[in-house]
Parts: C-alpha cells; sequence; structure tokens
C-alpha cells in the first residue's frame, strides 16, 4: 500500500471516530512514535478528527 493511501485512510478513521463521539485519544498512532510515517499517520488521523470535532480554544485566560 502506498503512503499516500494510507495518509487518506489514516484520514477517513479520523472522520469517523469523531462522528462516533469516540475520544481523541482513540488513535492507533502516536505521535511521538520513532518512524516519520506513523506520526505522518497521527497526523492525518488527527486532521480527520478535528474537520468533524475541532480542539476548543479559551480565548479568555
Amino acid at each position: 500500500m502506498s503512503v499516500a493511501t494510507e495518509l487518506v485512510r489514516a484520514r477517513a478513521a479520523g472522520v469517523r471516530a469523531a462522528e462516533a463521539d469516540a475520544p481523541r485519544s482513540s488513535t492507533p498512532y502516536r505521535p511521538d512514535a520513532l518512524t516519520p510515517r506513523e506520526r505522518m499517520l497521527w497526523q492525518a488521523w488527527n486532521a480527520g478528527f478535528d474537520s468533524i470535532r475541532p480542539m476548543p480554544v479559551d480565548y479568555e485566560s
């Protein structure tokens, strides 16, 4: 499987997780992984999740 296909699938998985109200910590990838490939997959998953449920930002503090 090509890396591009994996990235598209990781982003789609993030979207599905957000639509299912799964917690952000349910990602199968790690942001501090040893390989750049897995860190890229984490970023793609997180981007998909954020497109449905963006991280709230508190601008008052």
